[in-house]
């Protein structure tokens, strides 16, 4: 375990509880959550929340309304996921935030800026996942010194793009047009570039975009392979994810993005390593 990363993340965590829906919702949850995985004990359980996230979410709905119709919904969606992914990660080399400018590592945001001509704008992104090389980090930690770790490892550090959304028809063509920009690394005949300052997607490790969604639809036998929302994000470069089970064809369980994307993280095993996590009570609340 590397104390520069555990203390960055609780940083991240923390920003979460700041997010007005989001700590709300909180309470909520948490009983759900604790049912679910023993009181956080079970390293299954801990896992297999990455199925379950869509009910948890949906555990907050008033007066028949669901969560994602409320205010705020979208931005409680994005920290539940952002809060579980954490959980699964920590003690490991990757944390996931979302994009503020007090936490993201200034190379990322640099790396996925696009210019158009002199105009600048950063992906649609809602988490941030990174995963640092192997090694001690030495030094005082700061959201700096972890902004100069990026910076100085860049070839050694993967990098996801994760969009978060509750509804999966209205926004599926969103993820897809981005990820083609990052593929593309720009258009130079139209003037649009991908990255700034020296830093591209292409100087990292590893790149990936992806998509996580509820999603708010309720009924998932509504989606299909070849339903066209389905059929819009099938080629992200990260894959697409929901929070139910897997369903072939169609959308991973929220558990599975660890495996395809970020699984140089873990020295071992994931269940493996979340269980040694909660033995040495870095899985809490």
């Amino acid at each position: 375990m590397n104390s520069i990363i555990e203390r960055y993340r609780h940083d991240i965590v923390q920003q979460l509880f700041t997010v007005k829906s989001f700590a709300d919702a909180w309470p909520t949850w948490r009983h759900e959550i604790d049912r679910l995985t023993s009181g956080m004990t079970d390293a299954r359980g801990v896992f297999d929340l990455g199925g379950h996230l869509a009910d948890i979410f949906c555990t907050t709905g008033q007066e028949g309304r669901a969560q994602s119709s409320l205010s705020g919904g979208g931005i409680a969606w994005e920290c539940l996921v952002c809060w579980y992914m954490n959980t699964v990660m920590a003690g490991s080399l990757g944390v996931v935030m979302r994009p503020v400018k007090e936490l993201i590592p200034p190379a990322i945001l640099d790396a996925t800026c696009i210019v158009y001509g002199n105009a600048q704008t950063n992906t649609e992104s809602d988490l941030v996942a990174v995963v640092f090389p192997p090694g001690n980090f030495g030094g005082v930690y700061s959201t700096a010194a972890v902004g100069d770790i990026v910076a100085r490892n860049a070839r050694d550090t993967t990098v996801g793009i994760i969009q978060c959304k509750t509804n999966w028809n209205d926004n599926a063509q969103i993820p897809m047009l981005w990820d083609m920009v990052y593929r593309a690394t720009g258009f130079a005949e139209h003037s649009v570039r991908v990255g700034r300052n020296g830093y591209s997607p292409r100087h990292f490790k590893g790149f990936s975009y992806s998509f996580i969604t509820v999603p708010s639809q309720g009924d998932t036998s509504k989606f299909k392979p070849q339903s066209m929302s389905v059929k819009r994000v099938r080629g992200l470069s990260g894959g697409n994810y929901w929070g139910h089970p897997s369903k072939s064809d169609v959308a991973l369980s929220v558990s599975e993005i660890f495996n395809r994307n970020f699984g140089m993280a873990f020295d071992d095993n994931i269940l493996s390593h979340v269980g040694r996590a909660i033995d040495a009570r870095l899985v809490k609340f």
